[in-house]
């Protein structure tokens, strides 16, 4: 039983570092905002049921003091990367989750107290997404300062070329429509 249990745990450890070198190096992820979310959960539970079951075993003692250290040091820099743990790790960090159509979907999350949050354009893979396209409100080409991504009540896909896609963000009065360019990934055009 407790070798059924390490095997699930490593199985499930080895998931989440391949999920996030996916994600760090390609911008790659499970599909959906909250798969990876309960990747990681699961692995943090796992880790508490290891620790409990292995507690008389070294290894299990420092992977808790890992667990604890890291949280404990997270707080200490102005608390900034354990609310970019929350964040990231709780729906907290979602402000808006759209599905486009069949091959795209967009959110609008926020990881940091420190910055904006972002609107980004994921299409969808299958069992993973790739993001295309992220930005933010220093990257809308803006001629009214009081319309910003994070105001923003729905978005709207409009259409998609070989070079381009066209969204709209829906604020119920200005709306902000947003031009992509598929090679760059930048805002080209914007009305």
């Amino acid at each position: 039983m407790r070798n059924t249990i390490l095997k699930i745990y490593i199985l499930i450890s080895i998931l989440l570092l391949a999920n996030m070198s996916l994600y760090f190096f390609y911008k790659i992820s499970l599909r959906g905002y909250y798969s990876d979310v309960i990747l990681f959960w699961f692995w943090f539970f796992g880790s508490i049921t290891i620790v409990v079951i292995f507690w008389k075993k070294v290894l299990a003692k420092l992977l808790l003091a890992m667990i604890v250290l890291s949280l404990i040091l997270s707080i200490l820099p102005m608390a900034i990367p354990f609310f970019a743990f929350i964040f990231s790790t709780t729906p907290f960090g979602l402000w808006l989750d759209k599905n486009l159509n069949q091959r795209y979907r967009a959110q609008i999350v926020g990881y940091s107290v420190m910055a904006h949050p972002v609107l980004q354009v994921i299409e969808k893979r299958g069992v993973f997404e790739k993001q295309v396209f992220q930005c933010d409100d220093s990257q809308l080409l803006n001629d009214n300062p009081d319309v910003k991504i994070r105001q923003a009540k729905d978005i709207i896909f409009n259409h998609e070329t070989d070079t381009t896609l066209s969204l709209t963000l829906f604020y119920g009065g200005p709306n902000k429509k947003l031009t992509f360019s598929k090679a760059s990934g930048n805002i080209i055009e914007e009305n």
